[in-house]
């Protein structure tokens, strides 16, 4: 399996060419978007640029675009003047990884008390928030009457397979980060220069909202990409191919059951909590076979407890919204059966 992987286009060097592919086309669509003189800032995440797919597997090219004119904040001390300035808000209501946008003024720190545009929403509470979903409405509106090239930078306009979203870089430490940090300290992966990086890696907030939120349409949701693609790059060869090889399953077995219930996300979860959990002598390519049951175990672990936590940010049930309980119960009695059997 470990040879034929490589003859399907997992092998070493592929890897490190995707990878180098895609990082430079980071810095090229930056220098476009210089040129064009906007302020805005570009990253490729998913399996394309982490070199973690195969041509079978027809994965989409996920492209985050970020405004550098929006200065997020995570307390009154970070606003600045002359920019567009943000309050992450949330509470006791707000749901794990989910935060409300307040509108504070440019030039005075003080929250904006009127609905000047279209892309705000006022809270019971009185407060003017940016609402994620008019903003995704307005990005639509702009690229359909001023072009996508305007829009989304002057090489990626006219490709189908893109998947592109406009965020924001959230720059200030988080306490979740901080969490998760001291969470994995003193375990033998993530290595410790990798915790150091994560401390001071950006996370982005994106238009997302949760299921079962009370503000299902204003929410944004905290994404720690950066820190995962570090995670990606800091995977073996044995450990890429059996994610690789764990997708399959998921595209090919796991669908016939749940169908895409399961996703690449769900996948790539499981491969942290495996490598986390499981001694690094035992990731070398004689073991695939051994550690994709173990990423299985894993699976059904999660499975049993009726949640799969997000593996950087706590409270998070990335199970929520993307697999019913009845489809739960259906793919675990699945995967017990194919343990059973291995």
């Amino acid at each position: 399996m470990f040879d034929a992987l490589d003859d399907s286009g997992a092998g070493k060097e592929t890897v490190l060419e995707r990878r180098r592919t895609y990082l430079r086309r980071e810095h090229i669509e930056k220098i476009a978007y210089q040129l064009q003189g906007t302020n805005r800032e570009c990253f490729h995440f998913g399996s394309q640029s982490e070199g973690t797919t195969t041509p079978g597997l027809q994965s989409d090219i996920d492209f985050l675009v970020s405004d550098n004119k929006i200065n997020i904040m995570t307390v009154w001390e970070n606003w600045k003047t002359g920019m567009k300035n943000l309050l992450m808000l949330h509470d006791n209501t707000t749901p794990p990884q989910q935060f409300l946008l307040q509108v504070i003024q440019d030039h005075t720190q003080e929250p904006v008390t009127s609905l000047t545009d279209e892309r705000f929403v006022r809270k019971d509470s009185e407060q003017i928030l940016l609402s994620a979903e008019r903003w995704k409405n307005a990005i639509a509106y702009e690229a359909r009457f001023a072009g996508e090239a305007t829009q989304n930078g002057p090489s990626v306009s006219w490709l189908p397979n893109w998947d592109i979203v406009q965020a924001f870089h959230v720059r200030k430490p988080l306490p979740e980060i901080q969490h998760w940090i001291d969470r994995c300290r003193g375990k033998h992966w993530p290595p410790v220069q990798l915790l150091e990086a994560a401390r001071i890696a950006p996370c982005f907030l994106v238009p997302a909202v949760h299921p079962d939120s009370d503000y299902k349409r204003d929410e944004w949701r905290l994404s720690p990409n950066l820190i995962e693609r570090m995670l990606m790059f800091s995977f073996n060869m044995t450990q890429i191919k059996c994610f690789i090889v764990l997708k399959l399953i998921k595209k090919t077995l796991f669908a016939n059951i749940v169908g895409d219930a399961i996703t690449s996300f769900h996948c790539k979860t499981i491969m942290f909590f495996t490598i986390e959990r499981t001694h690094p002598s035992l990731w070398c390519e004689h073991n695939l076979m051994f550690l994709l049951v173990q990423c299985l175990h894993v699976l059904r672990r999660w499975l049993r407890l009726e949640r799969l936590p997000h593996y950087i940010i706590e409270g998070v049930n990335l199970f929520d919204g993307k697999i019913s309980m009845l489809l739960q119960k259906r793919l675990l009695v699945y995967i017990e059966s194919l343990i059973r059997n291995n």
